[in-house]
């Protein structure tokens, strides 16, 4: 053991126990038994403790001496190394009679205080139970207005009416396709439009289209051929059938007969 250390104050401790030195800059895996040890051999030692926060160290403890001789000596003359570490040692001092009492924590005002209440108050407060009763005056007339709002009404859609004669349903489409790829699939057919129905917001297409064929034939017949021989496009198979709209030729919405 050489070298002084710096004598300085520990952080605050309750000595419940004379002759009580600050130990810092332990190891963590440093024990109560193992800090006793170390310090036994400089005099003594009534109790040795390492702070912990649950099971894990914080790498400082208390020693309490049982002459105050051994303090004088682990804190003026003595350097005690621990596992390698150089351990500092410092006087404790006891916790201050403001530090033992915590401050009593304000209660919370109720939120539903009267102004007329705070009338007495200093201004802070009163400004503070003002501004309170603004807000519920200010919710209590929001409240009749937002129940007079007359509720949401949904559209209704339109019945089902009976099978287009010249629209066909094209499903499952990629959605790359576009409006000429989509015409071109009926090449074998005279078709008058294909469209394919998009988002109204992105302008993506939803995955399916409706062609408008020139006669009613040409649709059966397109229809026919495609159930038998199911159109694949991109790996994906084609669901065609005919559409069902009261304007066939108009609707992006239309549907198909099962």
């Amino acid at each position: 053991m050489s070298a002084s250390p710096k004598i300085t104050e520990s952080p605050v401790e309750k000595v419940d126990l004379p002759n009580k030195v600050f130990v810092g800059n332990l190891p963590f895996k440093t024990t109560d038994e193992e800090l006793r040890e170390q310090f036994e051999l400089i005099g003594p030692v009534a109790e040795a403790r390492v702070i912990r926060r649950g099971k894990r160290s914080l790498g400082y403890g208390f020693v309490a001496f049982v002459a105050a001789s051994s303090v004088d000596a682990c804190v003026k003359g003595a350097k005690v190394e621990l596992d390698g570490r150089t351990i500092n040692v410092e006087a404790a001092r006891p916790m201050s009679e403001t530090e033992k009492v915590p401050a009593k924590r304000r209660p919370r005002r109720a939120r539903k205080a009267k102004v007329e209440e705070a009338e007495g108050a200093p201004k802070s407060e009163a400004k503070v139970d003002a501004k309170v009763e603004a807000k519920a005056d200010a919710k209590a007339e929001a409240k009749p207005e937002a129940a007079a709002r007359k509720p949401r009404v949904r559209a209704k859609k339109p019945e089902d009416g009976p099978a287009s004669e010249t629209v066909a349903y094209v499903g499952n489409l990629p959605f790359a396709t576009t409006d000429d790829e989509l015409s071109a699939l009926f090449a074998g057919f005279s078709i008058a439009s294909a469209r394919i129905v998009t988002n109204k917001k992105s302008s993506r297409s939803k995955g399916y289209g409706f062609v408008t064929f020139a006669s009613h034939g040409d649709q059966t017949n397109a229809i026919a051929k495609f159930s038998a021989e199911p159109l694949v496009v991109a790996d994906r198979p084609l669901n065609i059938k005919a559409a069902l709209s009261e304007s066939p030729v108009d609707s992006a919405d239309a549907k198909t007969v099962a």
